[in-house]
């Protein structure tokens, strides 16, 4: 898959597997017509495994983590699943490290599609790819669309709330303000 291109998908449950030469945090938000989470609840990961019709997958350090969606089971209003990725490690970027989403038939394991975001550089975190109903059809589309923020500016933008751990102490003086390169 490329960047905005999607498929329908042939299975009513379907796993996407984000693999790459690092370990990965995977999780993914089930996110109504607004594109915002209904609640925390709908932010699925390693400390929140299960969701409705969501769930995340250890690969146990050995296989790559993954969410499990099953369309069938994903409850109305909920119009789109995103499967989000960041590196383990704090600071890590993407640089060198493009993770590649396989989209699986989750009865059968058989790949309908894979997809690795081009020229990645200083992001944290991405939103990799999207499972969605469009007309009454689930489909899958490839994204990419990364973060320097890391996960919990994917999880603010998508109205999860993230608490940030108290600053150690004040600033001596106000920092520089930072320019944006979105």
């Amino acid at each position: 898959m490329t960047p905005g291109s999607n498929i329908p998908l042939s299975a009513a449950r379907v796993t996407v597997d984000v693999a790459a030469p690092v370990r990965l945090d995977v999780s993914g938000l089930l996110l109504t017509a607004d594109g915002k989470v209904r609640s925390d609840d709908d932010f699925i990961f390693y400390n929140q495994p299960t969701g409705q019709g969501v769930t995340y997958r250890s690969g146990g350090g050995t296989a790559p983590d993954a969410i499990v969606v099953d369309t069938s089971a994903v409850p109305p209003g909920i119009e789109k699943i995103v499967v989000t990725a960041s590196p383990d490690a704090a600071g890590q970027t993407f640089q060198g490290i493009e993770p590649t989403a396989t989209i699986r038939n989750g009865d059968d394991n058989s790949v309908l599609a894979t997809f690795t975001p081009p020229q990645l550089g200083t992001e944290t975190a991405l939103v990799i790819v999207e499972v969605y109903l469009r007309n009454g059809a689930w489909k899958a589309r490839a994204v990419g669309q990364g973060y320097a923020n890391g996960l919990a500016g994917i999880a603010t933008d998508f109205g999860v709330t993230v608490e940030e751990p108290a600053p150690a102490a004040p600033p001596a003086q106000p920092a520089a303000p930072q320019r944006s390169h979105a």
